[in-house]
């Protein structure tokens, strides 16, 4: 049991690097966004970047609540999870607010 919660946290902590991967991505879209409401007037790319930017953070929230169900039934088990050395890991939706410039 204590095997396949780590499998599980392993493969929950990828994709958390994969939506902060993604971030990234989107933060440097950006300027295209703007360069292309500018180009096309409207604000369609702006509110699309902008729709993107909820979407994701919406992803990190639930990887941050699926890891919150992860450490809880390993706790109602009697299992340990992984545990970082040093500074605590930030929740995911922090990571992904950060990278988009949000707070």
């Amino acid at each position: 049991m204590s095997k396949d919660l780590r499998k599980e946290q392993v493969a929950l902590l990828r994709f958390e690097k994969q939506i902060a991967g993604l971030a990234a991505a989107l933060a440097a879209g950006s300027a295209t966004a703007q360069a292309a409401q500018e180009k096309i007037g409207g604000d369609a790319a702006m509110q699309a970047y902008a729709d993107l930017q909820a979407s994701l953070i919406d992803l990190a929230e639930t990887a941050g609540k699926a890891h919150e169900i992860l450490n809880a039934h390993a706790e109602a088990v009697g299992a340990t999870v992984l545990q970082a050395n040093g500074v605590p890991k930030r929740p995911p939706v922090e990571v992904v607010q950060s990278i988009l410039g949000l707070g």
